[in-house]
């Protein structure tokens, strides 16, 4: 279990919180990796280690000593990994039994399963995954009884994905093993969706779990680093599309230069793609960290 963040003090305390209440519900063995990505100062570290102390589960902490965006906390996150499989959560993300549950589930189901995902309100990529409750949610109550309602509905059942966007998903070990990390040299808006074609060209499935629904606040690094440096919104957009474009352009220039130069409105041809041949193994190459 991978929980990344970067300030966001309040979002991260509900995420944890939800994690206390769904690993309770869990018995067996289980590691905690908490990653602060190089925030403005110590308090997300003292939210983890509260954490660490509320909780007395086996709890290791990572700060990165140099800001390394979703690739580098991945990375972080898969070179220090062990068991069976990992679960890698978003900080602006609450999770219930439920989800966890059936995404277990379906990992379960067959070998060549290498990811499974589930649904929520913001689905990166994936509209078709987006499912929004029909009432106002008043608090974790309310997350957990809609959660239920859609692991008791849809139960095992799943859909297979063309590929990958990595905000709350399961990576089975041995893919890990087979394939390393995540590509270093992008930020992260590529780094998912190369993992994925990597991981379909040695014949893994990637999954949705219809039954696994969680809460996803949505966008919360980008509502934290507007706040946090007092610039609007719209300057912190400008500043991740440019990060996505730049993305853009090294994940064209590996799998297709013949692809448009500009992302936005791109159709991938996604056969095509895992027709390519590309490096499969990555190293993990996380930034430098510290374990405290």
């Amino acid at each position: 279990m991978a929980v990344p963040a970067r300030d966001a003090a309040g979002l991260t305390r509900l995420c944890l919180g939800s994690l206390i209440f769904t690993l309770r519900s869990f018995p067996g063995s289980f590691e905690v990796l908490l990653i602060d990505d190089h925030s403005h100062d110590d308090s997300l570290c003292q939210i983890f280690q509260d954490f660490r102390n509320k909780t007395g589960w086996p709890v290791r902490i990572f700060r990165l000593q140099r800001r390394g965006h979703y690739t580098g906390v991945f990375n972080v996150a898969l070179s220090q990994a062990q068991g069976k499989r990992l679960f890698f959560l978003s900080n602006d993300m609450q999770v219930t039994p439920y989800f966890l549950n059936a995404l277990l589930g379906v990992a379960g189901l067959h070998d060549d399963i290498a990811v499974v995902r589930g649904t929520s309100q913001y689905t990166d990529s994936f509209p078709q995954h987006r499912v929004v409750p029909p009432f106002p949610l008043r608090g974790y109550e309310d997350i957990l009884a809609f959660s239920g309602y859609v692991s008791s509905y849809h139960g095992l059942a799943h859909v297979e994905d063309c590929s990958l966007s990595g905000d709350a998903v399961l990576i089975q070990s041995q893919v890990i093993q087979e394939l390393g990390g995540f590509d270093p040299q992008f930020f992260g808006y590529c780094s998912d969706l190369d993992y994925g074609l990597r991981a379909q060209q040695r014949g893994y499935r990637l999954v949705c779990a219809q039954g696994a629904w969680l809460h996803h606040e949505g966008a919360g690094h980008i509502k934290a680093e507007s706040a946090l440096e007092q610039v609007s919104w719209a300057t912190v957009r400008a500043r991740r599309e440019q990060l996505i474009q730049a993305d853009y352009e090294l994940f064209r220039a590996k799998w297709d230069p013949q692809l448009q130069p500009m992302h936005e409105g791109v159709r991938y041809d996604f056969d095509r793609l895992r027709a390519r041949r590309v490096t499969a193994y990555c190293e993990f190459a996380p930034p430098p960290f510290e374990q405290l």
